[in-house]
């Protein structure tokens, strides 16, 4: 069986504190472009945000969706863009859980990605 020859990555992203709504398109553009930067050849990277109220309510939904969508559309290896809305900034050990247990659910996701192929091939040696 071939196995994928794509690496996926989630990468956790926390607002700081100190970035204003009307700085957050710009620090975006900058963790996400470095993101980019440091990605292999062959991996693809979903980004969990973490994204502080005060940010979310400053700015409109469409504003958001497009700030979010202009982001996969510029930067090739980020594969998707998950925003997750939060009351206060994330402490040192809560992000590490974060990033711990993303990468659990993907490595399960991967495991079943490969499993279903394992049973296309069967069935395909079948017919």
């Amino acid at each position: 069986m071939d196995s994928l020859n794509v690496q996926f990555n989630v990468a956790v992203l926390t607002v700081p504190h100190f970035v204003t709504p009307e700085d957050f398109p710009r620090w975006l553009q900058h963790e996400t472009h470095a993101l980019q930067d440091l990605a292999a050849d062959n991996s693809l990277i979903i980004v969990r945000l973490f994204l502080d109220k005060r940010i979310k309510d400053a700015l409109t939904r469409k504003t958001l969706d497009v700030l979010l969508q202009e982001t996969t559309n510029k930067y090739p290896h980020i594969f998707r863009m998950e925003m997750v809305v939060i009351e206060d900034e994330l402490e040192n050990d809560e992000i590490e859980w974060i990033q711990s247990d993303a990468e659990h659910e993907l490595a399960e996701l991967l495991q079943t990605v490969e499993k279903f192929q394992e049973q296309k091939i069967a069935r395909g040696k079948l017919h």
